[in-house]
């Protein structure tokens, strides 16, 4: 059994989603999108990523995420998701030039508000 949360930041793509929601509602796992919302929202060939952020127990341990991915209209989705640490460990981790791509993308998609002038 896990006792902390990992720091990996996985690969995810609409399908991998869909799988993980369908299981997380078959087992009762808690937070996370129903899966024929995400076949009809996201884009087809949308790669995100997955990051587990808390642990928990009830009915089965399982990680806490925060997805970030492409909906099918062009914006970005966040939502929470539970994993089992199974499914999380057999994900791909996004690392080396694929994270720093990855992350300047995320951060691209951060509306900025303008500061006043000084």
């Amino acid at each position: 059994m896990p006792e902390k949360v990992p720091r990996a930041i996985k690969r995810v793509s609409k399908q991998d989603l869909v799988g993980l929601s369908t299981k997380g509602e078959r087992l009762r796992l808690g937070r996370g999108r129903e899966p024929g919302w995400l076949a009809q929202h996201l884009a087809d060939d949308a790669t995100g990523s997955l990051r587990a952020i808390l642990l928990e127990h009830p009915p089965k341990v399982c990680y806490r995420s925060l997805v970030l991915i492409k909906r099918a209209d062009g914006e970005v989705e966040h939502f929470l998701l539970d994993v089992l640490p199974e499914d999380f460990d057999r994900l791909e981790d996004i690392a080396g030039e694929a994270l720093l791509t990855f992350t300047r993308w995320a951060l691209m998609q951060i509306p900025l508000s303008p500061l006043p002038a000084e």
